[in-house]
């Protein structure tokens, strides 16, 4: 696409555009990988989590310098970087609308001060009525998440306004029901785009800013149970939605010890329409013709209400919830497909030891168990957007 081609590195990355040359460079020369962090430039970051090299020679024959070696692996989970919500700034892309107007309603209700990202403005103007008098102020903002030069300017916007920003859900999405072997290239390059490298350009621009404000900050991606259960005939889509958890995991390892953490947001069934059950119709709505065909449902649809999904995401955010899931009803396949993966590795006899001492740094990854021993502790409720309930 011609505007990501077109991208300018914000101010807040080229203070760091020397540190990323030197820092690649050196990577390259011996075949190490330093992740996004490296990428963005942010090698302070991402030398906590590369191997030290073993010395040897760089392209132009120079001695590598030795670095220390990396710090010792945490005991525990991650602490939440963003556990008190009040006066906090919050983005959601697409929000104007279906699950992110939900997850908004929840940050707004929460006393965070939302920016709402939208594309309609149809939509906005209905929605903005579902925010309560006395809440946190709402400012919308217009903005195509697959603009990377745009991105810079929504956080421009939303620094003028608030001065930082600490909270950004990247929501938006395409649901297409393509599948791989026929898609167009067209189709597949658009929800590539929207699906997950907008997520990545988000990164780009916002995980920056929150590092160097270090107030505690959290990146969130609405994917979807396809993207830990590829359950029905949606290529595309499912294939987007697991990238995309997959980017969210690799930057929880490259943010360990970092005042940012990371959540992937899994839902099931959400309702779009978040003027079911407050007795009024949603004026985008109303006169507008019912989709054609028979209705799918007898009554209201059974899916989970945005504003309940909306909580829950916030819930997830104040704990640091590397996967944030809603819906129970998806487990027992999920199982299975993980044990279909366990099942699959072989068992042989033990491997060779050099094998193994060259594999290490991805054989095993303490974000995982300490993950689990984190989710293990009991909560009160998975909707409360305060700790003390």
């Amino acid at each position: 696409m011609s505007k990501q081609d077109t991208f300018r590195a914000p101010l807040a990355l080229d203070r760091f555009a020397a540190e990323r040359r030197r820092f690649l460079a050196e990577g390259a020369a011996y075949g190490a990988g330093f992740g996004l962090l490296a990428q963005l430039g942010l090698s302070h970051y991402a030398m906590a989590q590369s191997p030290t090299p073993a010395g040897g020679a760089a392209a132009d024959g120079a001695p590598l310098p030795l670095r220390a070696p990396p710090p010792p692996e945490p005991t525990v989970s991650q602490p939440a970087p963003l556990h008190d919500l009040k006066d906090k700034v919050a983005y959601i892309t697409a929000s104007s609308d279906g699950i992110g107007l939900g997850i908004a309603r929840a940050a707004s209700n929460a006393g965070m001060k939302v920016c709402i990202g939208y594309r309609n403005e149809e939509r906005l103007k209905a929605a903005l009525p579902l925010f309560k008098e006395g809440n946190a102020g709402v400012f919308p903002i217009k903005h195509d998440v697959t603009d990377r030069d745009a991105w810079a300017s929504v956080l421009e916007q939303i620094k003028a306004k608030y001065g930082k920003l600490h909270l950004v859900v990247n929501n938006a999405g395409v649901k297409t029901f393509a599948q791989v072997r026929s898609v167009s290239a067209k189709d597949w390059d658009n929800a590539v785009a929207v699906n997950f490298t907008a997520t990545y350009n988000s990164v780009a621009v916002c995980l920056p800013h929150m590092l160097e404000h270090g107030e505690g900050s959290q990146i969130v991606v609405t994917s979807s149970m396809s993207g830990l259960l590829p359950g029905g005939p949606l290529g595309v889509y499912t294939s987007t939605k697991i990238a995309v958890v997959g980017l969210i995991e690799a930057l929880r390892v490259e943010l360990q010890g970092t005042t940012v953490g990371t959540s992937a947001f899994c839902p099931g069934g959400v309702n779009t329409d978040n003027y079911l059950g407050t007795g009024e119709e949603n004026p985008y709505l109303k006169g507008r013709p019912a989709p054609p065909g028979p209705p799918r449902f007898k009554g209201p649809p059974p899916g989970m209400d945005p504003l309940e999904a909306g909580e829950r995401v916030l819930n997830g955010v104040i704990h640091n919830d590397l996967f944030i899931l809603t819906h129970p009803e998806y487990m027992p396949g999920t199982k299975q497909r993980f044990e279909a993966m366990l099942i699959s590795e072989p068992v042989e006899g033990p491997p060779p030891e050099a094998r193994v001492k060259m594999e290490t740094r991805v054989l095993h990854d303490g974000v995982y168990p300490r993950e689990i021993v984190h989710r293990k502790k009991k909560r009160k409720s998975y909707r409360s957007v305060t700790l003390s309930t």
